[in-house]
């Protein structure tokens, strides 16, 4: 007793869907959904309701930014990368930040905050339609960062081929995927444009227009 008291046990500074794990079994972790690039996606258009980000200026660019503007129409193809699992990190006095998003910045993707939407090129990054039609991101590096499988859509492919470029989206919150507990019938598009939205204003979304390849034969 006295000077000898019990200490407190402390809290474990790394957690795993909500449980306490050493440095060992977080990075075990980690490796595990690094490792894992088959993740969920959609496509779609830019004015899609989903996503209301406006319309695009006809004059954009791989070589600058791409604007929207009132009035003026393109059929920008956008495609959007969510990963199967989320790995959160909170540093003090900063924001939370999904790491494989952090990841996705530093290798060239930009922060695709809220509000006006100003997008420019990925330099080295590509987006490759696979022989058996899954859509494929790849890193500067020339390696794999997330695989997705959407349902085939002429006209999207059509005006990728067409552009030579696609707005790849990545992060999670992108209304992708129907919550946990929601009728996927009450998923509707207001539902996915007011989570787009949310993971936007919170920082946990990359894009870029990155260069379409097309793998078919």
């Amino acid at each position: 007793m006295g000077r000898f008291k019990q200490k407190k046990q402390r809290r474990s500074r790394f957690q795993v869907d909500g449980r306490p794990v050493g440095r060992s079994d977080l990075m075990s972790h980690v490796s595990a959904v690094a490792d894992n690039v088959d993740d969920h996606g959609r496509v779609m258009f830019w004015d899609d309701p989903s996503l209301q980000l406006g319309q695009v200026t006809p004059d954009f660019s791989l070589d600058g930014a791409v604007t929207v503007a009132p009035g003026e129409t393109d059929e920008l193809p956008v495609a959007l990368f969510e990963p199967e699992r989320a790995l959160m990190m909170r540093l003090p006095g900063q924001p939370p930040r999904e790491q494989q998003v952090e990841v996705a910045i530093e290798l060239g993707l930009a922060r695709f905050g809220g509000g006006f939407a100003v997008l420019r090129s990925a330099p080295g990054w590509t987006m490759h339609r696979l022989a058996d039609e899954r859509l494929e991101l790849r890193s500067p590096n020339g390696e794999a960062f997330s695989r997705i499988v959407v349902p085939h859509n002429p006209a999207w492919v059509s005006a990728a081929v067409s552009t030579g470029f696609v707005l790849c989206v990545y992060g999670i919150q992108l209304g992708v995927r129907t919550p946990p507990g929601v009728p996927a019938d009450r998923y509707r598009d207001a539902e996915r444009l007011e989570e787009f939205r949310r993971g936007r204003g919170r920082g946990f979304t990359a894009a870029g227009l990155v260069p379409y390849v097309n793998n078919r034969g």
